[in-house]
């Protein structure tokens, strides 16, 4: 594919997927913070492969609110991945993977709507969301940011009561038929283990592993994933 999992990809992730939930995002050398505007004590770290030195200053910070969170993200075999604790951090999720495509190798075209089903698009600042109805009630979305020539899935997600229709590769297509709208050459997301087999299926390869780690406490306000999923 050409492309290797490394910082300035890590970076490139953060910045669209920050874009998708409205979070401010700040990048110090190898250090990535996301911020909900909303709650600035909730922020969010995001490191590729740290060294100790650069882990413990992290997780240092981290551990004083239980709000807030370090994201570690590296190839599966690198040593990171194996740890559960880190300075009293608590291993939260990880049970997700960062995925790339080849959008030479996307559908271009939008795809066909299922039937009984619409769809409509909102394009916001940087970010769409592409959603699904059925009559009133919403049976799928997701999101989408493109920087820097990428293409970044975000919170693709189906309702309960419409899985197993084909709705999420559905919603995944139209996504990126909206992104080849722009010069996009690669396709990025994270996914939970649950949905990494669909986008294995639609032609994603899985280039890393991501645990997240927080202060004890922590786990009470713990968002679901950072990608798969969304309140309908």
């Amino acid at each position: 594919m050409g492309v290797e999992l490394n910082d300035d990809l890590v970076s490139t992730w953060v910045t669209g997927w920050a874009r998708t939930h409205n979070y401010e995002v700040t990048h110090e050398g190898r250090v990535h913070t996301a911020q909900p505007t909303t709650d600035p004590e909730a922020l969010e770290h995001v490191l590729y492969a740290p060294d100790e030195v650069e882990l413990r200053r992290i997780a240092s910070a981290v551990g004083r609110s239980p709000k807030r969170l370090l994201t570690v993200i590296a190839e599966p075999n690198d040593e990171v991945m194996d740890l559960r604790t880190i300075d009293g951090l608590e291993l939260i999720s990880d049970e997700e993977v960062i995925m790339i495509a080849d959008m030479e190798h996307q559908d271009v075209e939008d795809p066909i709507t299922p039937e009984e089903f619409t769809t409509s698009r909102d394009d916001f600042d940087e970010w769409t969301l592409f959603t699904v109805k059925h009559g009133d009630a919403t049976a799928a979305r997701g999101r989408l940011a493109v920087v820097n020539g990428f293409s970044i899935l975000d919170r693709i997600y189906t309702s309960p009561d419409y899985r197993r229709q084909g709705l999420g590769t559905f919603v995944t297509r139209a996504l990126l038929a909206i992104a080849h709208e722009q010069e996009v050459e690669h396709g990025l997301l994270v996914a939970t283990h649950d949905g990494r087999e669909l986008y294995e299926y639609l032609g994603w390869e899985r280039v890393g592993d991501v645990h997240v780690f927080g202060a004890p406490g922590a786990t009470d306000r713990r968002r679901p994933s950072h990608s798969q999923h969304d309140n309908i």
